[in-house]
C-alpha cells in the first residue's frame, strides 16, 4: 500500500487460515457490509445536490425506497459538520446520520441497522463514483453461524501467534472477556481510525448462551488510504486483503436474509427462555383456570401490542421469521424444557 490505496490485489488467495476451505461453506456468511460512510464533497456533488431536498439527496445515494424516513434538520454538529439529521427507519429504530456543512458538504453516514435496507451496493457504488464522493468508512463482516471454522479464540491465538504483524509490528489487541456469564467475548485487533478487526460471539450477544455464531467484523477507515468504491461491490476482496489470514475465509455461500433467520433464532431462544422463566408458571395457573378461554383472555387482558426490545432493530417480516423458528425447523432446536 504504498501509494496509501487500499487494494484487493494485494489479497493472498492462497494464504492458509487455521483451517483448510474444505467443506466451510456451510459454516461461513457471504461478506456483508455492516456499515458505510459516503463522502459529497467534490464541486460536482456540491452543485449536484445544492438545491435537492435532503430526502432526495439520501435516496439519489442510497437506494432504499420509503423504508428509512429523513429527520429534521438540526443545529447540531456531527462529524465535524456544522449541522445534521436522523436516519429512522421502518421499526422506529436510528441508522444514521447525515451530516451539513455550511458550504454544500454532505456526508452520509449508514449504521448496520441502516445497511439491512440496501438491496444493491453496487448501485451505490455507482451513485457515489457519478457525484464525484467517496468512502470515508466502511465495515466488512463474515460470520460463522455455527462456531465450526472460527471462534474468537480462534484470532486470539493468530494474534498472539504474530499473524497480525504488518511492516513488522503487531497490532495493539484488547479483549474483552465475559468472565464466564456467557453473554459474548469481544476482541479487538488493530487500530480504531485507521484498521481494526473486531471479532465477537453474536450469538451469545442476541441472547442464546449456548450459540457458537461468531461474527468477524472489519472495520476499514480513509483516514491513512484511500477506499475505493469498488469496496461496496465487492467486499469479499478486501476483507481478505486486509489480513492475508482473512482471504481464507471468503468463502461463504449464505446471505443476509439465512443470517438474519439464525439471529431470530438466537433471540427466539431467549424470549422463550424469559417467558418460562418470568411468566411460565403465571400463565399456567390462567390456563388451567380459564382452559379453553385463556387465550381469549389473555389475548383481551395480558397481550400488547409492540415488539420486544431483543426484536426491535429487526427489518422484514419478523412475524415469519419467528414462526419459522418457533414451529417450522425442528432442527433449529429451542432450549427444552427442565
Amino acid at each position: 500500500m504504498a501509494d496509501g490505496t487500499f487494494s484487493p490485489l494485494r489479497t493472498a488467495h492462497s494464504a492458509a487460515g487455521p483451517n483448510s476451505n474444505t467443506g466451510l461453506k456451510s459454516t461461513l456468511t457471504a461478506p456483508i457490509i455492516d456499515f458505510c460512510t459516503a463522502v459529497l464533497d467534490s464541486e460536482k456533488a456540491r452543485k449536484l445536490f445544492q438545491k435537492m431536498p435532503l430526502a432526495e439527496v439520501f435516496r439519489a445515494v442510497f437506494p432504499v425506497s420509503t423504508s428509512i424516513a429523513v429527520g429534521p434538520i438540526k443545529d447540531v454538529p456531527f462529524n465535524f459538520y456544522e449541522r445534521h439529521a436522523v436516519l429512522v427507519d421502518e421499526t422506529g429504530s436510528m441508522c444514521g446520520k447525515i451530516g451539513l456543512a455550511n458550504d454544500g458538504r454532505i456526508q452520509i453516514s449508514l449504521t448496520g441497522q441502516g445497511c439491512q435496507h440496501v438491496l444493491d451496493w453496487h448501485r451505490v457504488a455507482d451513485a457515489i463514483d457519478m457525484a464525484g464522493g467517496r468512502i470515508s468508512r466502511v465495515d466488512i463482516a463474515v460470520d460463522d453461524l455455527t462456531g465450526e471454522t472460527f471462534d474468537v479464540q480462534t484470532f486470539k491465538a493468530m494474534h498472539a501467534d504474530g499473524a497480525f504483524v504488518c511492516n513488522g509490528r503487531p497490532p495493539s489487541a484488547r479483549f474483552i472477556d465475559d468472565l464466564g456469564t456467557k453473554k459474548g467475548c469481544t476482541l479487538y485487533i488493530g487500530q480504531k481510525g485507521h484498521k481494526e478487526l473486531c471479532a465477537y460471539e453474536k450469538g451469545k450477544q442476541l441472547g442464546d448462551p449456548d450459540s457458537e455464531h461468531t461474527r468477524c467484523e472489519l472495520r476499514l477507515y480513509a483516514k491513512r488510504m484511500e477506499l475505493p468504491t469498488d469496496v461496496l461491490r465487492a467486499p469479499g476482496k478486501y476483507f481478505g486483503a486486509a489480513y492475508p489470514m482473512l482471504a481464507a475465509f471468503v468463502i461463504g455461500e449464505c446471505e443476509r436474509l439465512q443470517l438474519k433467520e439464525r439471529m431470530v433464532n438466537a433471540s427466539a431462544k431467549a424470549m422463550v427462555k424469559f417467558l418460562r422463566n418470568q411468566a411460565g408458571t403465571a400463565l399456567h395457573l390462567v390456563m388451567d383456570a380459564l382452559g379453553d378461554e385463556a387465550v381469549e383472555f389473555l389475548v383481551e387482558n395480558i397481550v400488547r401490542p409492540g415488539r420486544p426490545g431483543r426484536f426491535k432493530f429487526y427489518v422484514g417480516d419478523l412475524p415469519q421469521y419467528l414462526r419459522n423458528e418457533l414451529l417450522d425447523q425442528p432442527e433449529t432446536q429451542l432450549e427444552s424444557k427442565p
